[in-house]
């Protein structure tokens, strides 16, 4: 690995973590706990919530030893994973390095919360109009999401040919 791609990895880890857990900090402190409130005709709306399970609360039924299992062991395996192939492929561009970083410091983020938040992520905007709405997501889930599709749209296809 090149000090150049160590470093970029550094940054874009960098600057997510501080905003993730920037916000959340400022989420835990200064927002109600479970009460939403609307901005922008209800477009937005702001509010402390704890998820236990993943995406849209999936896996929140779980005992807490499986979700530590699942959401702390698991992910953690992954996250380690993925650093080690940004850091041991020769391939990657820099755009599909920075989208893995991206996905790595969102994954990062949230796993953080789950080690020192009792295996709860702090949540806390929610996007809609009207009834159509999404879940409630922090900005590490933003952050997964913006490298999920960089890396979807700069990697080219390659389709299988049929001999």
């Amino acid at each position: 690995m090149n000090d150049s791609k160590a470093g970029h990895i550094a940054l874009v880890c960098i600057v997510c973590l501080l905003l993730d857990q920037g916000s959340k900090w400022w989420a835990s402190d200064n927002l109600v706990a479970w009460q939403m409130t609307s901005y922008l005709g209800d477009m937005v709306r702001i509010g402390y919530t704890e998820n236990l399970g993943v995406f849209l609360s999936v896996g929140a039924g779980l005992s807490p030893e499986q979700r530590m299992v699942l959401f702390i062991g698991v992910v953690g395996l992954f996250l380690l994973a993925l650093l080690s192939y940004m850091v041991k492929s020769r391939d990657l561009s820099k755009l599909q390095l920075t989208s893995l970083s991206l996905i790595f410091a969102g994954g990062i983020g949230n796993l953080l919360d789950r080690i020192f938040n009792h295996g709860a992520v702090i949540d806390f905007i929610n996007l809609g109009i009207g009834s159509i709405r999404t879940g409630i997501f922090n900005i590490a889930d933003v952050v997964i999401l913006i490298g999920a599709m960089m890396i979807i749209l700069c990697t080219p296809f390659q389709s299988a040919q049929l001999k």
